[in-house]
């Protein structure tokens, strides 16, 4: 029945498949890199009878919103939609005829999407998507359409672009469908973790021959701490039951020297663990941070600052500590365990197999544990990260929380976190605290057994001495104590492998910076741009920017206008490549933008920011931002042409007063002053100025937009206006609305456009001044 589901029961066999259907359907379908399902395709021969295929496409997504592969066949004359089961389950087929539908619409929500069919009793939802396959559903839509009108098409190369694509969509992994764990692209299902560990050991290469004489040192040291226990056994057996004086002061003599040595090299090994400590988590770190500010801004728009911070300096702390210690902790205490082991069996077997009684329990529980600490640290790291997360957004913005007084809401709302923080914490303690007082009972247990058979044998039996137990005891701690020592190992890997994906998602993100060829490296820019059918979307599915067609002369000024919202901001971030335009092409002097080294480029464009940001340190620091290396005559003449020079003399320090973080110490004039001061000294050959005089009073205006006057001279201009009446005297004006170029000219062309959309924005403004001084 039209438009429910019906169930087909017929099972794959080869003779009753005709291949041609089948090769027509993968003809025409949108999925070039996945074939159509056989199962399915003897399936839709029963229902499709004479109707020829036109349309092909999967999809992730059923009706309900959850994952589940589901193909869509579009014939001359109906819709099939048809779920893909699991191997020898029935399928499901649901039809439409073309007849009832009017037209197609493809709806965006967050994170999905559908497509409908427009009837005469109203719209059918017939698929749903996950907005990774958001351009392949708007071309389906188009065919569909095409094929409502009959008129000709052909499914052409350029839309096979699912190919590498993940069908569950960007958060879940492409092979399994599960989500990946949060903050990292691994999944928790495909990971593993040995890759991880070998990852890991990577960082150990630049340093393998001082790794090399710290494990030298370390097994030195371990051989001299397995000495003493056969000593005490010559001790007891040849010097004190023996009556050897002579003996005596040698074995004291070796006894002191033993632990001389021991002391020496226990030292030497201390300073080479800090040593190489230090150096793997300075080279980590920096390799981390270089990363971060390769990054684009799309990578920071969607994540935390404390969160960024945590990796770099808690994860990577983790990760240091388990390289240095955990990884020669490791080998040292495989070494002891094999050494200790040899002994015990060279001096007794019979002892020596009740000291291994308890290594399988040891062994299986350390696993077991294992397993639930991994998870365990994957909750804490949550946890912290949040919690840093929630003080790096406080503290920057402490001014506003005090003008609001939401000093009570700010600290609950930190220990909310911190409480959850403290919760995981507690959980992962009670864990360590039923996990290692049972591994030293299991050992206790070892310990008592050895000492009532061995007691025996010394005591009645007679075939072992004295000083044979109690050497044999001692090792027996020994041999106990690797084994404890590798189970609590096993948690400090846990936490380093969780730190370790936190910190190559970092690492394995692809930076913006991409090498080019040297003809594009170093560039001498006029400053001619062209945008050519440029459409931009920070999420998919919300367009921002759409089809825009720009040209900008050499040395020209644009004023750019529009409302909240129009897409203005965005429109210059494309300039620079802060964020890259997801279709067509922004073209600098005819060359795309993504042809040109970054570097290269953005040393030719200068910003001028609406709120700018000033570092911590001089006046004259922050103005030589772009050119460390200008002199302070030159640092003083960018001051001057931007009106700072003279409040800058006020201040006792002059150039060299130290403002804070943000600028903290000066208004808000003075700041953007300083910024446009950082950009005439950078001279840049193209300019931006993202509503520069906006939020100051009308005389801070004025001496900045004197300073943007000597600014713009000879140089391509864009400038975002808070107030319309300064783009009197732009060569152009572009009007922004909803993402397109709605109206372009003179001021007093756009003046002259009596329901035009510029000439509105400027009579409310007035409308606005009036009420003011009203």
């Amino acid at each position: 029945m039209e438009g429910h589901w019906i169930t087909c029961y017929f099972k794959v066999n080869s003779g009753g498949l005709k291949m041609d259907l089948q090769q027509k359907l993968n003809e025409v379908s949108l999925d070039q890199a996945q074939a159509f399902p056989t199962q399915l395709t003897v399936c839709l021969e029963k229902a499709i009878r004479n109707e020829t295929p036109k349309l092909v496409v999967s999809t992730d997504l059923n009706l309900s919103g959850q994952f589940e592969e589901q193909w869509i066949v579009v014939t001359d004359r109906s819709i099939f939609i048809l779920q893909q089961p699991a191997p020898n389950d029935k399928v499901k087929i649901k039809s439409y005829s073309l007849a009832i539908v009017h037209k197609v619409d493809v709806k965006n929500y967050y994170g999905a999407g559908s497509v409908e069919i427009i009837t005469s009793d109203g719209a059918i939802e017939i698929l749903r998507f996950t907005q990774r396959f958001r351009k392949r559903f708007y071309k389906f839509a188009d065919y569909l359409q095409k094929i409502l009108k009959e008129e000709q098409f052909s499914v052409n190369e350029e839309i096979h672009e699912n190919q590498g694509e993940n069908m569950y969509g960007e958060d879940r992994c492409p092979n399994c469908g599960t989500p990946f764990t949060r903050g990292t692209t691994t999944c928790p299902k495909c990971s593993k973790k040995t890759a991880t560990f070998k990852r890991l050991l990577s960082y150990l290469l630049p340093h393998k021959i001082k790794v090399a004489l710290m494990l030298l040192t370390t097994l030195t040291y371990t051989v001299l701490s397995l000495v003493p226990p056969y000593l005490q056994k010559i001790m007891i057996d040849d010097v004190i039951r023996g009556s050897r004086l002579d003996m005596l002061k040698w074995i004291v003599l070796v006894i002191l020297g033993t632990h001389i040595l021991s002391a020496l090299f226990q030292g030497l090994r201390s300073y080479q663990l800090a040593w190489l400590g230090q150096k793997i988590i300075y080279d980590l770190r920096s390799q981390v941070y270089a990363h971060l500010q390769s990054l684009g801004l799309a990578y920071y728009d969607r994540r935390q600052t404390g969160a960024i911070m945590n990796r770099v300096t808690g994860d990577t702390s983790s990760i240091q500590s388990f390289i240095v210690n955990g990884i020669q902790d490791t080998i040292v205490q495989i070494f002891t365990l094999v050494a200790i082991a040899v002994i015990l069996f060279a001096q007794d077997w019979q002892l020596a197999l009740i000291v291994l009684l308890p290594t399988p329990f040891i062994y299986f529980g350390t696993r077991s544990f294992g397993k639930r600490i991994h998870k365990l640290y994957h909750r804490i790291w949550r946890r912290r990260s949040n919690l840093s997360a929630v003080l790096g957004g406080a503290i920057p913005g402490i001014k506003v929380v005090k003008a609001f007084t939401q000093e009570r809401y700010e600290t609950e709302k930190f220990q909310e976190a911190l409480d959850d923080y403290f919760r995981e914490e507690i959980r992962a303690v009670k864990y360590r605290s039923t996990f290692f007082p049972l591994i030293s009972l299991i050992t206790s247990i070892g310990a008592v057994l050895i000492w009532g058979y061995g007691g025996y044998r010394v005591i009645s039996v007679q075939d072992i001495s004295l000083g044979t137990l109690t050497a044999f005891i001692g090792y027996m701690w020994r041999f106990y104590q690797p084994i404890t020592t590798l189970s609590h190992l096993n948690e400090q890997f846990e936490g380093a492998v969780t730190a370790a994906e936190r910190v190559f998602e970092i690492l394995d993100h692809e930076p913006e910076f991409r090498e080019v060829e040297p003809a594009s490296r170093i560039i001498h820019v006029k400053g001619e741009i062209e945008f050519r059918n440029v459409s931009f979307y920070y999420n998919a599915g919300e367009e921002v920017l759409e089809n825009i067609n720009l040209h900008i002369n050499a040395g020209e000024l644009i004023g750019l206008v529009g409302s909240s919202g129009a897409g203005k901001s965005t429109l210059v971030n494309l300039i620079p490549r802060f964020y890259e335009a997801t279709e067509g092409e922004i073209r600098i002097d005819g060359i795309n933008i993504e042809d040109m080294d970054l570097n290269a480029l953005r040393s030719n464009i200068g910003v001028v920011l609406q709120e700018p940001y000033l570092f911590y340190g001089t006046i004259a620091e922050n103005i030589s931002y772009g050119r460390p290396s200008a002199s302070l005559e030159e640092i003083v003449w960018a001051a001057r042409a931007a009106n700072a020079h003279k409040f800058i003399m006020k201040f006792p320090d002059g150039y060299d007063t130290l403002i804070g973080e943000r600028g903290v110490g000066l208004s808000g004039g003075e700041k953007q002053r300083i910024s446009i001061a950082r950009a005439i000294l950078k001279n840049p050959r193209i300019l931006i100025l993202d509503e520069a005089t906006s939020s100051v009073d009308t005389e801070t205006e004025k001496l900045i937009q004197e300073a943007i006057d000597r600014l713009v001279h000879n140089r391509t201009t864009i400038a975002i206006a808070h107030r319309l009446s300064t783009l009197k005297n732009a060569d152009r004006i572009i009007v922004l609305e909803k993402g397109t170029v709605v109206e372009e000219g003179t001021h007093n062309e756009l003046m002259e456009k009596e329901n035009g959309t510029f000439r509105h924005l400027v009579e409310i403004q007035a409308e606005i001044a009036k009420t003011k001084v009203v």
